[in-house]
Parts: structure tokens; sequence; C-alpha cells
């Protein structure tokens, strides 16, 4: 932005017969009224908090073992979020931030059973098998008799986004801890990151358009129980509408995704 400011005014002050041997002059005006005061500013808008946490992510992103100390776990999950995703436009800074606080949550629960792998994978597939679920209704809602509702389009859109953006900071964390994408049997051969990117670019389509389009994508073969894919979705909308910090909705929500094993 400065840089393009400072080119605008080199080329004000030729229009208007200055010249350009002016132009260090200049430069030291743009630097010392813009530039430096606008970067103190950005940096003190930054929390001494998330200082240290980026800190200490930048310090960790290499080393081999991050993933064996619990303590790492949200500072990996949130930089991978940072990093990964991106809110469909419906959406509000909360769901991204939900989203990233469940991702946490799910991880955390994962990494305390036998096989971490086996459970992470277990919790993508059941979130893809709700995300599926969440993509009909909102078309349902979009595109049939109540798509006049506007309000529940935008509530329908938004838990699809949100959970879309959790579901790929999950499969983010299994490729940077395991090295290879998560084999998802439910979607049949269709790649992951295509299906959440097409779950994601349908909430804006749904949610904005005047004559959204339906959702198309074919169906998952998921062998999660309609049931639980119910209550997982039920659970995730709870968890938005109590915003944060929600301890007991997160609480549930991830028990739905990931229920306790049995004896």
């Amino acid at each position: 932005m400065c840089a393009a400011g400072f080119a605008v005014t080199l080329a004000t002050m030729a229009t208007f017969g200055y010249g350009l041997d002016r132009w260090v002059f200049a430069l030291l005006v743009w630097a010392a009224l813009v530039f430096l005061p606008l970067r103190i500013l950005l940096d003190a808008s930054e929390t001494p908090a998330a200082r240290m946490r980026r800190a200490l992510a930048g310090r960790i992103a290499n080393d081999p073992g991050r993933y064996d100390r619990p303590g790492y776990l949200p500072v990996i999950v949130e930089e991978l979020a940072a990093r990964r995703v991106a809110m469909p436009r419906i959406c509000h800074p909360l769901h991204g931030r939900q989203a990233t606080a469940a991702a946490v949550a799910l991880v955390t629960r994962a990494w305390t059973r036998p096989d971490a792998a086996s459970a992470l994978r277990q919790a993508i597939a059941t979130l893809v098998s709700a995300v599926w679920h969440d993509a009909t209704s909102l078309s349902a809602a979009a595109t049939g008799a109540s798509a006049e509702n506007i309000q529940a389009r935008w509530g329908a859109a938004r838990a699809l986004g949100g959970m879309s953006a959790l579901t790929t900071i999950l499969a983010a964390v299994y490729a940077d801890r395991w090295g290879r994408d998560p084999v998802i049997r439910e979607l049949e051969g269709r790649t992951l990151d295509g299906f959440l990117a097409a779950a994601s670019d349908y909430c804006d389509e749904a949610a904005l358009q005047v004559d959204a389009l339906p959702w198309t994508e074919p169906p998952v073969a998921s062998s999660v129980p309609e049931a639980t894919v119910n209550e997982v979705r039920g659970a995730w909308q709870a968890f938005l509408a109590a915003g944060l910090p929600a301890p007991r909705a997160l609480d549930a929500f991830v028990r739905a995704v990931l229920p306790a094993e049995g004896p």
C-alpha cells in the first residue's frame, strides 16, 4: 500500500511539473509519516500472547517431535488453520475461531487414543458425512419452497462453512503429522480437498445468490449411522450458537464426533 502511495506521489509530482529530482524527499515523507506509524500500530495491535504463540510456532515448525508434546498441539493446529483456511464470505470471523477451537479439541482427544491416526481419520470421515448432509439441507433451503427464508439460509450456510473449515484443518494436521493425505473411503475416489472446496464455495452460492444453484455433489458412502451424523450436526449448531468460550457445547460436539471407546 505504501509503495503504491509513493508511486502515486511521484506521478502527481511529475504531473504538476515538480520533476522527479525530489523523489528522496517524497520517500522520506512516506516512510516517516505513513509506513513507520502504520507498522508500529499493527505491531502494537497484536497481543503479547499472540506474539509469543507465533514465535513458538516458528521455533517448533521443524521439530520432528513436536506432535509428541501435548502442549504444542494447540499451537500447531492454530498455525495450520491460519495458513490453510479461507472462510466463506457469509461466515463471521467468530466462526473461523470456533472451527479452530473445535479442531484443537478434536486433535487433543484423538491423541489420547492408542492409534491417533485412525482416530483422526475417523473424525474426518464423520465430519465429511455431516458436511454432505449439511450441504444437502442448505440446498433444499436455498432452492426449495423455503428459499424465501433468508435467515435460515444464512444460518445453514454458516454452519456448513464452519464445519468445512474444521474438516480442512483436521486434514491439514493429518497430512502434516503423517506426510500424506487421509484416505477417506466414503468419498469413493474423490479428493477430500476438492469435496471440501466445493462445500465451502456452495456456502456463498446458497446464501448470497438470489437464484441459487442446487448442491450437486454425489452422496458419500458413509459407514457412520445417520443418528450419529445428526447428533454431530446438532451439536455443531449448538456450539456455533453458544459462541466462545463455550466449553460444555464444545465438549458435547467433540464427544459426538469421537465418542468414548468401549471397555
